[in-house]
């Protein structure tokens, strides 16, 4: 591999694809969007649905540097997330009372959030820097358990990068056909879908929404691209484990109770926090500094239970998506001297609290 293509690699570019060649991503303003997903086709100017009026070439070296990917950060993420579900699953086993039981729901709902973000990271192959072992590695701690594929989650997270908030956009088409992702509401409003996500009034459409995802709708033809023979193989195994594992130890009850339930419940109403705080789902316009927004200062519980990773810092992340989680805050420090930041509109500082939370946006149909 030539010193071009090894720099391209270690950006998150991709090794052998072309269509992620800095030299074929090149924008009017001088500085490749310097996306981190394989892409079918090239994209550069004449392709964009909007234009990009951010000037990137003032960031240049800094982006460079903020987009090396840690391997032993990707691997600590994920530890860390299965020894809290772990603690949380031994919890309940000692103490087996029904408080037990609904606490360590809320807290492995919290870290099945946390795995879907992870998801995302390795979908930018962002948790480890060996294309194979990132994908591997994702899909059996992260997405596999989740119901999901890495490569499924890709395909349509890669469409939403490139048409933001356009009807080419899955993510927008999304909230097109379904109001409930459609905000500001009123507050008894925003309280009523998202209590509608606590006892499972939308399980159906949440599962809609992740069916082109996963491995069963991919082999249907449903989603993204039709699985690979390693990723055939892996699948396979791995739900062979899980029986196995659960016929074993007689944890059927447990999952069904401290898995399922939470994912298709708790986890999704933080799931539709962080969603709707990431986008407006309005159609896009020419500035693309309007399609998303940045979170800047969550409080440890929002970072717990509805941001982890520093999802956050979501425009930063579409402005950049070869910058790992990690660099974010850094990326956004460098953001903020530019000016694009306009508050309550693409910025705000918490999630829940204070007049320049999200909530508030969330919740400002009555003012307007």
């Amino acid at each position: 591999m030539n010193r071009r293509a090894r720099q391209g690699v270690a950006l998150g570019w991709g090794e052998g694809l072309p269509c992620l060649q800095p030299e074929r991503l090149r924008p009017a303003g001088g500085l490749s969007p310097m996306l981190a997903v394989p892409e079918t086709v090239s994209l550069d100017d004449s392709e964009a649905v909007t234009s990009r009026v951010f000037e990137r070439r003032s960031l240049t070296a800094v982006v460079r540097e903020l987009s090396v990917v840690a391997n032993a950060r990707g691997m600590w993420a994920v530890t860390r997330q299965w020894l809290i579900i772990a603690m949380s699953v031994a919890f309940v086993v000692q103490v087996d009372r029904w408080w037990a039981w609904l606490l360590a729901a809320v807290f492995i709902s919290t870290r099945q959030h946390a795995l879907l973000s992870l998801v995302h990271e390795a979908s930018h192959h962002h948790l480890l820097t060996n294309r194979f072992a990132n994908d591997f590695l994702a899909d059996v701690l992260c997405a596999f358990p989740m119901n999901i594929t890495t490569a499924g989650y890709r395909k349509e997270h890669a469409e939403h990068h490139r048409y933001v908030n356009t009807p080419k956009d899955p993510y927008w088409r999304t909230a097109q056909r379904d109001s409930a992702w459609i905000f500001p509401r009123t507050r008894w409003g925003a309280a009523r879908v998202l209590l509608g996500d606590m006892v499972g009034v939308f399980t159906l459409s949440h599962l809609k929404i992740m069916i082109p995802w996963s491995f069963t709708g991919r082999m249907m033809g449903k989603g993204g691209p039709p699985p690979s023979g390693a990723e055939k193989v892996r699948y396979t195994l791995w739900m062979l484990g899980l029986v196995a594992f659960l016929t074993l130890t007689g944890g059927w009850l447990h999952y069904l109770l401290l898995w399922s339930v939470p994912s298709l419940t708790l986890m999704m109403m933080a799931f539709r926090i962080r969603a709707v705080v990431e986008h407006p789902f309005t159609p896009a316009s020419e500035d693309e500094t309007h399609e998303t927004r940045d979170v800047e200062s969550p409080t440890w519980f929002e970072r717990f239970f509805i941001a982890p990773f520093n999802a956050g810092y979501h425009l930063s992340h579409h402005l950049f998506p070869s910058v790992p989680y990690y660099h974010l805050p850094a990326l956004h420090e460098q953001l903020k001297r530019t000016g694009l930041y306009r508050p309550g509109e693409n910025h705000f500082r918490t999630y829940l609290l204070g007049e320049q939370s999200a909530w508030s946006f969330m919740t400002s149909a009555a003012k307007k």
